[in-house]
């Protein structure tokens, strides 16, 4: 088995994390133009895309009494046939039927003994359009390999060869004995490892110090206080409500330049001004509260292909909701992301990550269970962002009218949100726990009304 084989520590940290309540899905939506392929063909076709991609057959392996981190090996008499899935929606086949459907989809966890990924196909659809949802486990893919693996299964023009697949080796399932010799070889060289840690930092202090220093600043940023009290926070349900408010990338892309910022200030501006009106709407007091946003960061270098599984640090940013005005909000957001940056936040918990690769397997699963049986109370929003294909993409020869992002709720955190940009929209996807939060729907039309009059206030104000 080599190092490539083994899950980080960031990847295996999601599988003790999952609970009967708390399933660890992330995915896409893409709806299509009609009309639908046969359901058969539909699964032929994705089963030539899958052959390409070697890390879609691939499921985990859990070492001997978990002692160890898990192993990718591939699936015995792998038939893509068994990861995909057939609905239909009633009449009228509208988005809020959609919405529910998605919503039931998610919910569930995925099968141990199989790759961690499932599509389906969605007929029905008003418009004579038709839909596919993509579901893998957090595991196996974040926002952008996940958006990567979507990608494979499309092309750029109808009916064109899928993009050139990555290949591997085949990573074959070992005997009980070899994952035991694997095993002890592991846990002997922990020590070693430690002993040639300290060394390297008696030779070179200097970056010692730093490292260490940057180890400790990350610590003080995922290990912050508890925040205030709110609806945002608490146990789950196991049911969930999912939802999409869109806009056109074009003129969000020009408010960010004359507002000299990014998109990801502008998405985070606009969670600002939806929660500020749907907590207002529900009665919750705003001047006591803080809303504590984790903004994963990708660490992956541009250009180069990117690989399955978790390569992410995080920023964390307090959004405004106790400003009136949305230009000051958007303001204080980029102030804020601007000040994270220059504090190299990213890169402090990165190091955490690092660190945590040295953690023996038992004492992470023990750490990421107790976290969250403890109530995760540190962040009350997550902000993903994820760059999906600029041009249209077409999947069995019809093409991809637009692309929706569905994240996780987890760790007592009751709402979600994501944004994804394709082909000149940008999308950005709510979900919520069904039990506490019945009303996130208005929670999503916040959000979009807030990204509304963000756009409309950028083009009044002579934003080209």
């Amino acid at each position: 088995m080599t190092r490539a084989d083994r899950l980080s520590a960031l990847d295996a940290i999601f599988l003790p994390m999952e609970t009967d309540t708390q399933s660890l899905h992330v995915g896409s939506v893409l709806v299509l133009e009609g009309p639908a392929p046969d359901p058969e063909v539909f699964r032929a076709l994705v089963a030539a895309r899958v052959a390409g991609v070697p890390f879609l057959r691939r499921r985990v392996l859990r070492m001997p009494l978990d002692l160890g981190r898990p192993i990718w090996v591939d699936t015995a008499d792998f038939d893509p046939a068994d990861q995909l899935r057939h609905a239909a929606l009633d009449a009228p086949g509208d988005e809020p039927q959609l919405r529910t459907l998605v919503a039931r989809i998610m919910a569930p966890r995925l099968p141990a003994d199989r790759p961690l990924w499932e599509l389906w196909q969605v007929d029905g659809l008003e418009g004579g359009r038709w839909a596919v949802v993509a579901k893998a486990h957090h595991t196996m893919v974040d926002g952008r390999s996940g958006a990567d693996l979507v990608q494979s299964l499309l092309t750029r023009v109808p009916d064109g060869p899928p993009p050139t697949a990555t290949t591997g080796a085949v990573r074959r399932a070992p005997s009980l004995g070899a994952l035991a010799r694997d095993l002890l070889t592991w846990v002997a060289l922990l020590p070693v490892r430690a002993v040639r840690l300290v060394a390297r930092s008696l030779r070179h202090p200097r970056e010692a110090r730093r490292r260490v220093e940057q180890v400790r600043f990350g610590l003080s940023q995922v290990l912050r206080p508890d925040l205030p009290p709110s609806v945002l926070v608490g146990p789950l349900g196991a049911e969930r409500i999912w939802g999409w408010a869109a806009a056109d990338l074009a003129e969000v892309a020009a408010l960010a330049r004359s507002a000299h910022c990014t998109l990801n200030d502008v998405f985070l501006a606009a969670l600002a001004g939806g929660y500020r009106r749907y907590l207002m709407d529900r009665g919750e007091a705003l001047d006591a509260l803080t809303l504590r946003a984790i903004v994963p960061v990708s660490r992956r270098s541009p250009g180069r292909p990117a690989r399955p599984g978790n390569l992410a640090s995080a920023m964390f940013v307090e959004l405004p909701v106790g400003l009136a005005d949305p230009e000051d909000r958007l303001a204080a957001v980029a102030a804020r992301t601007s000040e994270q940056k220059s504090r190299a936040v990213a890169d402090a918990t990165a190091a955490v990550v690092r660190l945590a690769d040295h953690i023996p397997a038992p004492l992470l699963a023990w750490g990421a269970r107790a976290y969250g049986r403890s109530g995760q109370g540190r962040v009350n929003v997550v902000a993903s962002n994820v760059a999906g294909p600029s041009q249209a993409q077409y999947l069995a020869g019809r093409r991809v009218l637009a692309m929706l992002p569905y994240v996780p709720v987890a760790e007592e955190v009751r709402a979600s949100t994501a944004m994804l940009t394709y082909a000149g929209r940008l999308t950005i996807g709510v979900t919520g726990d069904a039990a506490a939060l019945p009303d996130v729907d208005r929670l999503v039309e916040a959000i979009g009304r807030e990204l509304r009059d963000l756009v409309a206030r950028g083009r009044a104000h002579g934003a080209p």
